[in-house]
């Protein structure tokens, strides 16, 4: 059984998944996250948000991998998640299909009314979803 948009879940537009080895993967995935953030209400009204971030990935202790720390973060105009290639958002599983950089996160409304999964899948292609019940 699929979880669709009647159990709350939201996904890119066909035409918004784009393959990670793609020359325009980049303007896709900013494309549809921020529209999905934008339709779906991620921001409030001073682009504020919060990012997801394990505490192995900013050097914390392996043995506490599992847990998430979120991050209140403010988007500026000058401000790219996709072609940031800022470590942290680094998608470890994209590298099966390229060396490239390709972004995988995770961010939630400050009102706990949603969150959005930017994500590598197993088909090589990246696209985002939301879970707003």
């Amino acid at each position: 059984m699929t979880a669709g948009p009647e159990h709350g879940r939201f996904d890119s537009y066909p035409d918004e998944v784009a393959d990670v080895a793609a020359s325009g993967m980049a303007d896709k995935v900013n494309s549809s996250w921020y529209r999905m953030a934008t339709e779906y209400g991620l921001m409030d009204s001073n682009r504020e948000f919060l990012l997801a971030a394990t505490l192995e990935a900013i050097g914390g202790d392996p043995e506490d991998a599992p847990y998430l720390l979120w991050f209140r973060i403010q988007l500026t105009d000058g401000w790219d998640l996709v072609r940031s290639e800022v470590s942290l958002l680094r998608s470890g599983f994209a590298r099966v299909f390229t060396d490239r950089f390709v972004p995988e996160f995770t961010v939630a409304s400050l009102d706990g009314r949603m969150m959005m999964n930017t994500t590598v899948w197993g088909n090589g292609t990246v696209s985002t979803i939301v879970i707003r019940p």
